[in-house]
């Protein structure tokens, strides 16, 4: 498997401790809320380290935005400062950004987390 194949489902399998489904990239049209998506991409190649930019989105249709803080809380305990080896793969986590985004559906509220990955790789 793929070092990002790897990081991606270490990803999916950490997010799902925390209430709410997890997909990559894009949710299904038919999406249950709250859930969360997230995107990766390659920022830095420094020696032996790829750098990875991790972005979280989490949504949720609700008139408040208490039930989507509480679960920006949780991934960020989850995921900052964390080491999570599973060789092949050694990432750390480092959170870089949060964001309260605006949509123009009062309904609907959306948060956007992001952290620098530090990933390390070994040969099998």
């Amino acid at each position: 498997m793929s070092k990002t194949a790897a990081l991606r489902r270490l990803v999916t399998e950490a997010m799902q401790t925390v209430q709410g489904q997890t997909y990559h990239k894009t949710a299904p049209k038919d999406a249950a809320f709250p859930y969360k998506t997230f995107t990766l991409s390659s920022v830095a190649f420094v020696e032996a380290r790829d750098d990875q930019e991790l972005e979280i989105d989490i949504w949720d249709r609700s008139p408040d935005q208490k039930r989507i803080e509480e679960i920006a809380d949780q991934v960020e305990r989850l995921l900052t400062n964390a080491t999570l080896p599973r060789p092949p793969i050694y990432p750390s986590f480092f959170r870089e950004a949060r964001y309260n985004l605006e949509d123009p559906d009062k309904t609907l509220q959306h948060i956007q987390l992001r952290f620098l990955v530090q990933l390390y790789e070994t040969e099998e």
